[in-house]
């Protein structure tokens, strides 16, 4: 009778004698600093955790610290909103980076004013769409955030300022 082997016992022997690629322990690090990055970032923007407490596990990452810190940079910025309550992740990077509070500030406040000129002409635009159809009145409102393309036009303002702020830090 045969002898009964576990799943592990099979992968074990199989991959007797195999062993990762420096490259491939390098990704594997990196993705679970970034993942790292990813829940202390989200934590902190939760308020379940404060930005001295992230402070604290950032400096205890000893040869980790600058590429976590890299890491925390770029997902408090892809969590910055034009229009947005951005007040702690703006906090944040002001702890983190080369660049202030207020050129970071201005920077995202540029991007509200120009999506503010657009959201203006949008809803030029929709409404002359809207009275094309016979739509007109003084109680009609288009709305904007409806609309695929007015998305499209918020996707690209966000991608925009998401690149200027990596570029900054």
């Amino acid at each position: 009778m045969g002898k009964i082997r576990s799943t592990l016992d099979i992968v074990m022997e199989r991959t007797r004698g195999m062993s990762m690629s420096r490259e491939d322990r390098d990704r594997l690090r990196e993705k679970g600093l970034s993942d790292k990055a990813r829940a202390w970032v989200q934590r902190y923007l939760d308020d379940r955790m404060t930005w001295e407490e992230v402070e604290t596990r950032l400096d205890a990452a000893g040869e980790d610290k600058p590429l976590l810190s890299a890491l925390l940079k770029g997902e408090l910025v892809s969590n910055i909103r034009p229009g947005g309550d951005n007040a702690r992740p703006v906090h944040a990077l002001n702890r983190l980076g080369r660049a202030g509070r207020d050129r970071i500030t201005t920077i995202i406040g540029d991007h509200e004013q120009a999506l503010n000129r657009r959201m203006t002409r949008h809803l030029e635009l929709l409404r002359t769409r809207l009275e094309d159809e016979g739509i007109k009145g003084t109680s009609v409102i288009p709305n904007a955030a409806k609309d695929p393309s007015w998305q499209d036009v918020v996707r690209e303002a966000q991608e925009r300022l998401t690149a200027e702020l990596r570029a900054l830090l």
